[in-house]
């Protein structure tokens, strides 16, 4: 071999040898993406369940970084802004139900994202100040990237609705939109349909509500403890977490609309947002924890709801699990009733399952004597 056979042999491994080097150094495989062709794994929430339901997105998308003002900026920005959408269309109604001003900012979860990164959904929510009896504001939130910025709008506004039912399928399933569509709609002429106490058909429960207290209505309070203190579904429906925790508070929405609300679980069953459960199956437990706000309940128990659209909805005249909950003005007080039995604050309920309220219908509760210092009178409907 010649001289220059030589030199040229060398120089060309030197060279080899240095690009070895720099890919070495820049993490960055031979003939792939460099940093400025990364792809970012976006996850706001940690589930415990491995396949999406029905086929929905999984929650660990990924998006693209942000840039030329083309490409979506990422969840942290969409955050931000469905938290400042919550504080400008909900503030009022939250230092309403609250009687005061909140005290903390609202909690924002974006729970999936679609794989190209322009179409988002989620979950909101205003905690209830510490010490109140009030419940915290709730709504869903969809978003879509058009290409300079994110539009977003809260469930409860027809806008919510146009966004979901044009979702797309690696989104959200056919059926997930329809009934978050639903939901948003709002109208306030729905009523629950056949639900059931939301514990095991024969189990026996206290009744607890705020009686006045600090709340406006005195089932704005309502929650049950006792029993085995497994929660079960009031009915069938698509679960959703709120609040950022895997335990505190579901929320169940339903085929007609209306959503039921368990605050204050425990050992929540290991479903992603979105799946589908059946009237019956087992949800949690009760428990203590508050990751929406509220008052610190006395002991392990279940706070329970009615939502629709962007509003928690009054329980006087709701049936459920065979009884009728009822409120009175005068006297103010919540209690439940079947036919002449009559359960208040601190009475036991029987669930008799998703059954109508009939009034021959016999009961194991015990049966308190009426109210008798004025007719049940309905109360005024909370304001949005």
């Amino acid at each position: 071999m010649s001289v220059g056979a030589v030199v040229v042999s060398v120089l060309v491994g030197v060279a080899l040898l240095a690009v070895a080097e720099r890919t070495l150094l820049d993490s960055t495989p031979l003939g792939g993406e460099g940093p400025a062709g990364s792809r970012l794994a976006v996850s706001s929430r940690t589930p415990r369940s491995s396949a999406p339901p029905d086929g929905g997105v999984s929650p660990r998308p990924t998006v693209r970084p942000g840039g030329h003002g083309t490409a979506p900026p990422g969840t942290a920005v969409l955050a931000d802004q469905v938290r400042a959408l919550m504080t400008d269309q909900r503030g009022a109604a939250a230092r309403e139900a609250f009687g005061m001003n909140p005290d903390k900012p609202p909690v924002v979860l974006v729970d999936r994202v679609s794989p190209d990164g322009t179409w988002a959904f989620g979950t909101a929510a205003i905690p209830a100040p510490a010490g109140t009896a009030a419940s915290p504001r709730l709504a869903f939130f969809a978003a879509h990237w058009t290409g300079e910025r994110w539009s977003a709008a809260l469930s409860g506004a027809s806008a919510f609705s146009r966004l979901v039912r044009r979702s797309p399928a690696a989104l959200m399933p056919s059926g997930e939109a329809r009934a978050l569509a639903a939901f948003s709609d709002g109208d306030a002429a729905v009523r629950p349909g056949a639900l059931m106490l939301p514990w095991k058909i024969g189990g026996t429960w206290t009744l607890d509500t705020a009686d006045g207290g600090t709340a406006p209505r005195p089932l704005d309070g309502l929650a049950f403890s006792g029993g085995d203190g497994r929660v079960l579904a009031a009915g069938g429906g698509r679960l959703y977490r709120f609040c950022g925790t895997d335990d505190g508070l579901l929320l169940i929405v339903h085929a007609d609309g209306l959503g039921t609300a368990y605050d204050g679980l425990r050992d929540t069953v290991p479903l992603r947002d979105g799946s589908v459960v059946q009237r019956g199956d087992p949800l949690g437990r009760t428990g203590t924890a508050r990751p929406c706000g509220g008052m610190a309940p006395p002991g392990p128990q279940v706070r329970f709801g009615v939502w629709h659209g962007d509003r928690r909805m009054p329980l006087d005249g709701v049936p459920l699990g065979g009884w009728t909950l009822r409120e009175t003005a005068r006297p103010l007080l919540g209690f439940a009733e079947r036919g002449p039995d009559q359960v208040l604050s601190g009475g036991t309920l029987t669930n008799l399952g998703p059954v109508p309220a009939a009034p021959s219908a016999p009961t194991r509760s015990p049966a308190p004597a009426p109210p008798k210092d004025g007719p049940v009178l309905p109360l005024p409907v909370p304001s949005k």
